[in-house]
C-alpha cells in the first residue's frame, strides 16, 4: 500500500523494495516527527531545488541521512541503548563503543537533525523554538546546535539517550549544555575535556602532556561508558572502527580530488552532506554514506570529462570554512553570485598539514588522541591557517570565505585574527562572513547575499586584471 511519502523517498534514493520493508518503521519515525501528508510538497520542492537530484549518488546521500534519522528516533524501540555526543567531536570514543557493541547506538542527533529536518523537510524552526523554550533562550548568544538537540530531546523526536559524551576541549558550551540534558533529563554524562591552545609555531608539533592528558581524559570516558552502558570495550575497537571507517575515508579523498577540476563538477551543498556524515554517524549512515560515494565518483567523473560544472569555467575559485548544516539556500548563495568551492575546512582536512604520529603511546586514549593531535583542527588559529595555505596551493584558490558563528566562541574569536594572517601569508583575499551554521532565521541567504556578491565581484575583478 503506496504511503504518502513514498515519492519523497523515492526522491530521497530509496527503492521501491526498500520503502516496502521499511515502511513500519518508516511510519512510526515520521509520525515522532511530527510529518505528515500536509508536509510533503514542501518537502519534494525543497529537495528538487536545492539538490542535484539528477545525480543518483546525491538521491542516495540523503536517503543515507533519512536512514539515520528513522534509527535515531526508533533506538530506544529496536532495544539499543543510546549515547550521544557533540559536534564538533573527537570521534574516537564513539566508535570504540559502537565497535564494541551491536547493541548501543551512538550518534550526533543535533546534525541527524539539522541534515534532515533543515535540508530535507525545511522544518526545524519548531525544534529550535522548543529548545529555546527549554533552558537555552534566544538573544544570548547560545549554541543553536545545542537548542536542536534539547529541543528535539524535549519534543519526543529522539529518545532520551543513556550516556552523553561532553566535550569541552573545542566547544566551551558543549559540557555546560550537557549539564543541563542531565538537569532536564537525568542523563549521566561522560566529561572529556582538553587544551586547544598551541604555542604560535608549535604546529605540527605538540607536547607529549598533551596527549596524555587527553588520553586519560577519554579513558576515563570509555570506562564510564563501560559501567553506564553495561559493556566491555574491546581490545581491537579502535583498530576494527578505523578499517570499517577506510572506504568512506578513501572515497572522500576521490571526491575532493574530484573537486579540483575547472568547472567544479557538483555543488558543495551535497558534499557538505558527505563530510558531515564522517562525523556525526557511526551506524547506517556512514554504510550508506560509502554506497552513496561509490555510486558520485563515476557520476561526477563523467562530469569532468564532459567539462560539464556547477559553476562557469575559469570562475573565481574559494574555500569555505564549512557548508551551511540546515539551510542548502546560504551555501548555493555563494554559487550563486559566480563564485566556485571546490572545498570546505573540513571536507579537505585529509590533505592539511599533519604530524606523524610517533607511537609512542599505548592506552586506547592515547592513541586516539595522538590520532587527533596530528591534524592542526584542535590545536589553534595558527594550524588552521597552515591548513588553508595548503588548501591555496592544492585547490589554486582565489580567495577563502571564513564563515563564523557569532554564538560559538572558538570559532569567533579567530576570525579576524586569521582573516589578517591569511591575508599576509597567502596574498589571497579572504571574507570573514558571520552566520550561523545550523539556524537560518536571522542570517538568511538574502540576508548575506549582499556581502558575498560584493566579495565575488572583487574576485572577479582581480582575476581579470591578473588571469593564471
Amino acid at each position: 500500500m503506496a504511503g504518502y511519502y513514498d515519492e519523497l523517498l523515492r526522491l530521497c534514493g530509496f527503492e521501491d523494495s526498500e520503502i516496502e520493508e521499511e515502511r513500519p518503521r518508516i511510519e512510526k519515525a515520521f509520525e515522532r516527527l511530527d510529518i505528515s501528508a500536509a508536509d510533503m510538497d514542501t518537502a519534494e520542492n525543497w529537495v528538487t531545488q536545492h539538490h542535484d537530484v539528477s545525480l543518483r549518488g546525491v538521491r542516495l546521500l540523503l536517503g543515507a541521512w533519512l536512514k539515520e534519522l528513522i534509527d535515531v528516533v526508533l533506538a530506544k524501540d529496536d532495544g539499543k541503548k543510546i549515547v550521544y555526543f557533540g559536534f564538533p567531536a573527537i570521534l574516537g570514543p564513539g566508535l570504540m563503543i559502537s565497535a564494541s557493541s551491536k547493541d548501543v547506538m551512538v550518534t550526533a542527533p543535533d546534525m541527524v537533525l539539522s541534515h534532515t529536518m533543515g535540508h530535507i523537510f525545511n522544518k526545524l524552526t519548531p525544534i529550535l523554538e522548543a529548545g529555546e523554550a527549554n533552558g537555552l533562550p534566544a538573544g544570548h548568544a547560545l549554541c543553536s546546535l545545542w537548542q536542536i538537540k534539547i529541543g528535539g530531546t524535549a519534543k519526543g523526536m529522539i529518545p532520551v539517550p543513556d550516556l552523553a559524551l561532553a566535550s569541552s576541549y573545542y566547544c566551551d558550551m558543549g559540557s555546560k549544555a550537557d549539564d543541563l540534558v542531565t538537569a532536564l533529563f537525568g542523563v549521566p554524562i561522560a566529561y572529556i575535556d582538553g587544551v586547544m591552545d598551541s604555542h604560535w609555531g608549535e604546529f605540527p608539533d605538540y607536547l607529549p602532556e598533551r596527549v596524555r592528558y587527553l588520553g586519560a581524559q577519554i579513558n576515563q570516558a570509555l570506562k564510564k561508558a563501560e559501567e553506564v552502558l553495561g559493556i566491555e570495550i574491546a581490545p581491537d575497537a579502535w583498530e576494527s572502527s578505523q578499517n570499517e571507517a577506510r572506504p568512506f575515508r578513501e572515497n572522500l579523498v576521490k571526491l575532493v580530488d574530484l573537486m579540483k577540476a575547472d568547472p567544479v563538477p557538483i555543488s558543495i551543498t551535497e558534499l557538505e552532506l558527505m563530510e558531515a556524515l564522517s562525523s556525526s554517524s557511526t551506524g547506517r549512515g556512514i554504510h550508506q554514506g560509502i554506497r552513496a560515494m561509490q555510486t558520485l565518483i563515476p557520476e561526477m567523473e563523467e562530469r569532468v570529462k564532459a567539462g560539464i560544472g556547477v559553476s562557469e569555467k575559469g570562475a573565481p575559485r574559494v574555500m569555505l570554512r564549512a557548508g551551511h548544516a540546515s539551510d542548502p539556500r546560504v551555501t548555493r548563495l555563494v554559487e550563486e553570485t559566480g563564485l566556485a568551492v571546490p572545498l570546505t575546512y573540513i571536507l579537505g582536512s585529509w590533505g592539511g598539514v599533519k604530524a606523524e604520529p610517533k607511537g609512542e603511546y599505548h592506552t586506547p586514549g592515547e592513541i586516539i588522541a595522538e590520532y587527533e593531535m596530528s591534524n592542526g583542527y584542535y590545536h589553534g588559529t595558527e594550524a588552521q591557517i597552515k591548513f588553508y595555505e595548503r588548501a591555496a596551493e592544492l585547490m589554486k584558490l582565489d580567495g577563502f570565505i571564513t564563515t563564523y558563528l557569532y554564538n560559538c566562541r572558538p570559532v569567533a574569536t579567530i576570525s579576524h585574527p586569521q582573516k589578517k594572517y591569511l591575508e599576509e601569508r597567502t596574498g589571497l583575499p579572504v571574507l570573514s562572513l558571520e552566520i550561523d551554521g545550523f539556524d537560518s532565521r536571522a542570517y538568511s541567504a538574502e540576508s548575506l547575499r549582499t556581502k558575498v556578491e560584493t566579495f565575488a565581484h572583487m574576485l572577479k575583478s582581480r582575476k581579470s586584471k591578473n588571469p593564471a
